[in-house]
């Protein structure tokens, strides 16, 4: 089976702060620059169409002292979306997961442009899930087919697994792959839905450490698996 869809768990960027002695904006920074990094190694792999990443889960919104820290972040990142070529020569289109409603507008509008930037872009996609929590997304989705169910728009018997997906945040190919760095070794609820057959891979490394050739490591023990889905 060929890794066509690759998801990453970037953690341990709060660790590398106190290992690093540099405060933790310093190391978000070098996780967001890392991620770019991730994105671009991509591009050795032309199989490999779609790329999501867990940016910011809900969760996190409990850690009140660093989300100023990491909405500044994401408005500089988001500003780079238009501005760098990335996206347009390599025909990536960029999507948005998660609750935007926790975002201030500002940062809604410009997910907003983003997303209306790259949604002609065909060659791949990257996910970002922002605001993210796998229950939440569950939780969303089945409120969604209550409200057209009541309203007569849909039918119970047309729910299935496939319709489903179309529900969710994003309805793009399960990941065949999961890589999370800095040895923990869960998921945290992390696409729970699109995860069921996913390999996991466990890097030692925290993420602003996460190199090229963790990367390559990470493949190659993918590609030496064998899966059965159940058979």
């Amino acid at each position: 089976m060929e890794l066509n869809s690759i998801a990453f768990i970037p953690d341990g960027n709060r660790r590398f702060a106190v290992k690093s002695g540099i405060s933790l904006l310093e190391a978000y920074k070098v996780g967001t620059r890392k991620a770019w990094d991730v994105f671009s190694w991509l591009n050795d792999y032309p199989k490999i169409k779609v790329g999501t990443f867990w940016s910011l889960s809900l969760e996190n919104f409990k850690r009140a002292s660093e989300i100023p820290l990491l909405f500044g972040i994401f408005e500089k990142e988001l500003d780079k979306v238009i501005k760098s070529r990335l996206f347009e020569d390599n025909e990536v289109r960029l999507k948005f997961l998660g609750r935007r409603n926790v975002f201030p507008k500002k940062l809604q509008q410009k997910m907003i442009d983003a997303e209306k930037f790259t949604e002609s872009f065909g060659k791949k996609t990257m996910n970002v899930a922002l605001g993210y929590s796998g229950r939440a997304e569950i939780v969303d989705a089945c409120k969604s087919i209550a409200a057209k169910v009541k309203s007569g728009e849909l039918s119970l018997n047309e729910i299935n697994e496939e319709s489903f997906k179309d529900y969710l945040y994003g309805n793009f190919q399960n990941p065949d792959l999961i890589v999370r760095t800095s040895g923990v070794q869960r998921t945290s609820g992390f696409l729970p839905f699109q995860s069921s057959y996913s390999e996991l891979y466990f890097c030692q490394k925290y993420w602003p450490e996460f190199e090229r050739e963790d990367l390559a490591l990470a493949i190659e023990d993918f590609n030496s698996r064998e899966r059965r889905f159940g058979k």
